[in-house]
């Protein structure tokens, strides 16, 4: 280089000295770039790894924090962070290089095509929108992941956020800076980040756009289980969910007398036996979100809404060096699941019985040794121990693999096993008249749910306290239906049917029964997300898909049911476990929301803050791989 051609340069850093840019570390890290003699692609990949390592780093670090408070990592293993860091820095790193790449080149396009006087406005104001948008990012999945977190978890977060994003503006502004000094040859008017308005302009804008986030966050403070539960005697209690059918079609097959049980239950009027005087029950609708089947049908087996309950995915990825899964991984999901599983980073798990905090309406009924009954609910694998009988969710599959903890007590699973291959055969073939390929239907969808009726069948002697069921035959059906609406509205009107006809048979052994009905996976839309079916009945036009219904029935009266439709109810559908226990004789916990309102309940024999948090060590590695290969053989991942 000759003495002219070094002048520029010797320019531009006599300015960056007088500023101060070279007074400190990491702005000298950056911006000595500027002063080097380099191509504009040298120059933008070289600033690209800086500006990689200083943000990937901070992002990284609280990354890593959120998620660890999201999982409980930092009660259960705080020395996770360390691991947590080292898996979430290289994507983040990489993520932020591209992201730096990007932002370089629209500078380049800027400077070639305007004439720019003053460089570090336009770098300072395309820094500014890179950090608006990863706050906005922050805000959108912050609340999901922080769920359920301590308050001193939330708060540190909150705080350290607004600083994260302040210091990730100024490391991308000063590399934006360098690669315009270098490429103009000219030193920046004045120092931005000097100004201390700017600065507090920063912060408190991060900081009001983060209070909503904040605020939205749900925070549950563990409480302390009571010594004891008092009890008053009560009455046995029913439970039914089914789970894959549209509003649509069941007020349909209920307005057609198809379901004359189920319409007893609800008050409908109906060519079948009258009800009995002071008998009643009523028919409500609840709305749900888009929450995984897991967290809903355990929201209603607890009565706690949301994820309360410690369940909040289908499955749980546990990273390299990692002592607690991850159920909680946000936008981070696919990266386990696509990047580090396939190449031995993380381990895909299942999610067990074990990770639900909160006790079942069951579980809380089996206590002083009464029997009871559950039939294939969800979170119940492996199998809890109960006086009764349990047998877990998808045991149908897990049987057939030899799975021992999908059935307790362990002496009545030879028993099950044998209804399990009775119910492998069914004489009355629901797709009669549909392609070969049709029959995977059958094992994956239909066989399940006959082999569940079946069990609950046989076990309705001894008389339990409490019994539930879970039927998901229409929606696992719906899962790569491939022929015709008209063959799968008959699929359901007979998966209704069946279960219609066990409620008659089961109805005489219980006094209180809640039967849920929700659209599942088919509320998300697709082919078989509506039905012709479904379509010729609804008489509430742009009736939400994402709806369910729930009913309730005791023999001493619920009132009158209604038939039409605009005219029911609404009830959280957590409130039915409320109710379910007020009817078992059991205390009134401040946790769960208050019984439903459509039918009376006898005051509760005490209220708790409490019934306590379940805790049970991990199923052995074996079971939990058969556990996730029955979810994925079922369609649920």
């Amino acid at each position: 280089m000759s003495a002219d051609d070094s002048r520029p340069l010797e320019r531009v850093r006599d300015e960056l000295k007088r500023l101060g840019y070279l007074d400190h570390g990491f702005e000298r890290f950056l911006l000595q770039d500027a002063l080097k003699p380099r191509r504009p692609l040298r120059a933008l990949l070289g600033l690209a790894f800086k500006v990689a390592i200083l943000a990937g780093t901070v992002l990284a670090l609280v990354l890593a924090f959120v998620l660890a408070a999201a999982n409980g990592n930092l009660a259960q293993s705080p020395f996770d962070l360390l691991p947590l860091f080292l898996h979430l820095f290289p994507p983040i790193a990489l993520t932020v290089a591209l992201g730096f790449l990007a932002l370089g080149l629209v500078l380049v396009g800027l400077l070639r095509l305007t004439h720019v006087r003053r460089i570090e406005g336009w770098s300072l104001g395309i820094a500014l929108m890179a950090g608006l948008a990863t706050l906005l990012l922050a805000v959108w999945k912050g609340p999901d992941l922080l769920a359920e977190s301590d308050l001193w978890h939330v708060l540190a977060v909150a705080l350290a956020v607004p600083l994260v994003i302040f210091a990730v503006v100024r490391v991308l502004y000063n590399g934006l800076l360098s690669l315009a000094i270098s490429l103009t040859d000219a030193a920046p008017r004045g120092r931005l980040f000097r100004r201390r308005w700017l600065a507090v302009a920063i912060l408190g804008s991060v900081f009001l756009l983060l209070l909503p986030g904040v605020l939205a966050v749900e925070r549950r403070l563990p409480l302390r289980a009571p010594p004891s539960i008092p009890a008053v005697t009560g009455e046995r209690v029913l439970l039914v969910g089914i789970d894959g059918v549209l509003t649509q079609e069941l007020d349909y097959l209920l307005a057609r007398g198809e379901l004359p049980t189920l319409a007893r239950l609800a008050g409908l009027p109906t060519s079948d036996e009258p009800t009995e005087e002071g008998e009643g029950g009523r028919l409500a609708r609840y709305s749900r979100g888009d929450e995984p089947p897991a967290v809903f049908w355990t929201s209603v087996a607890t009565g706690l809404a949301g994820s309360a309950h410690g369940v909040s995915a289908l499955d749980s990825f546990r990273p390299l060096g990692v002592a607690t899964a991850l159920a909680r991984s946000g936008p981070l999901r696919d990266y386990w699941g696509h990047v580090e599983v396939p190449l031995g980073l993380a381990v895909h798990r299942p999610l067990l019985a074990n990770r639900r905090s909160a006790f079942t309406v069951w579980e809380l009924a089996s206590r002083g040794g009464h029997p009871v009954l559950a039939v294939q609910w969800w979170s119940t694998f492996p199998a809890e121990p109960l006086p009764g009988l349990v047998v877990a969710h998808g045991a149908f599959p897990l049987l057939g693999e030899g799975v021992a903890e999908a059935v307790t007590p362990a002496d009545r699973r030879d028993e099950v096993d044998a209804l399990r291959e009775a119910a492998r055969v069914d004489d009355a073939d629901p797709l009669a008249g549909l392609p070969p390929e049709a029959s995977e239907i059958e094992r994956r969808a239909l066989a399940p749910d006959r082999f569940a009726r079946e069990v609950f069948r046989r076990n309705l002697e001894p008389r339990p306290r409490m019994a539930a069921l879970y039927l998901a035959a229409p929606d696992l059906a719906a899962d790569g239906w491939r022929w015709g609406e008209v063959a799968f509205a008959d699929l359901v009107r007979r998966e209704l049917r069946a279960a219609d006809d066990l409620l008659a048979e089961a109805l005489p052994a219980f006094a209180t029964v809640a039967v849920v009905v929700d659209p599942g996976r088919r509320a998300t839309g697709g082919r078989l997300a509506t039905s012709s079916a479904a379509r010729v009945a609804s008489s509430t036009p742009g009736e939400s898909a994402a709806e369910g219904r729930a009913l309730l029935w005791r023999r001493i009266g619920c009132g009158s049911g209604e038939p039409s439709g605009k005219s029911l109810p609404t009830v959280p559908p957590e409130a039915i476990a409320s109710g379910l226990l007020r009817a078992l004789g059991l205390p009134q916990s401040e946790e769960l929301p208050p019984p439903p309102g459509l039918c009376s309940w006898s005051s509760p024999p005490s209220r708790l803050a409490s019934f306590g948090q379940r805790r049970h060590p991990e199923a052995p590695s074996r079971e939990g791989r058969e556990y996730l290969e029955s979810l994925r053989s079922l369609g649920y991942l």
